[in-house]
C-alpha cells in the first residue's frame, strides 16, 4: 500500500470515531442539563417520603419480636 491510501484510511477512521465522540457528548450533556420542572421535583419528593414510610412500617413488622416467632414456627 501506498503511504497517501494509508493517511487517507486513517483520516476517515479518525474522523469517522470523533464524530460518534462527538454524538455521544452531545446526547450526555442534554440527559445531564434537562430541566427538571417544579411540579416534577415536588411529585419526586412526595413518592419519595411515601416510600421512606413503607420502609419504616416493614422495618418495625420484620423487627417485631412476634413476626420473629411466627417465622421460626412456620420453618418447622
Amino acid at each position: 500500500m501506498d503511504i497517501p491510501m494509508i493517511v487517507l484510511i486513517v483520516a476517515v477512521v479518525a474522523i469517522a470515531t470523533a464524530g460518534e465522540a462527538f454524538k455521544h457528548y452531545l446526547k450526555s450533556r442534554k440527559i445531564t442539563s434537562s430541566e427538571i420542572t417544579n411540579n416534577e421535583l415536588e411529585l419526586l419528593r412526595k413518592q419519595n417520603k411515601h416510600l421512606e414510610q413503607r420502609v419504616q412500617v416493614l422495618e418495625k413488622i420484620v423487627t417485631d419480636n412476634s413476626y420473629e416467632l411466627k417465622s421460626q414456627i412456620n420453618a418447622l
